[in-house]
């Protein structure tokens, strides 16, 4: 079993790393394909916050090779068994 340290980041933080996770965890993405999506999150939220900084969020989620992310297996790791808990938690902390 790994020895995963939970991290709270801030409820937008939260948010930008599902979304960067939800979208990996299909395969493979361009980093410019994760930039758009992450500064459209972001903006959708209202919340001044700089959608910039989703590689340091998912440091050790995320490895980026040749412009291309993809997740770790620590990543989907992560994601499979903490993604409907992060749900729940912005559900919550949006309608609250």
């Amino acid at each position: 079993m790994m020895g995963i340290q939970p991290v709270r980041f801030s409820p937008v933080g939260e948010y930008l790393r599902l979304v960067v996770m939800q979208r990996l965890a299909r395969g493979p993405a361009p980093v410019e394909e994760l930039d758009k999506q992450a500064r459209e999150a972001v903006e959708k939220t209202g919340i001044r916050y700089d959608w910039r900084v989703w590689p340091e969020l998912l440091k050790r989620e995320v490895v980026v090779k040749d412009g291309v992310a993809e997740l770790t297996k620590e990543g989907r790791w992560i994601y499979e068994q903490t993604r409907e808990e992060v749900a729940e938690y912005l559900r919550k902390f949006w309608i609250e």
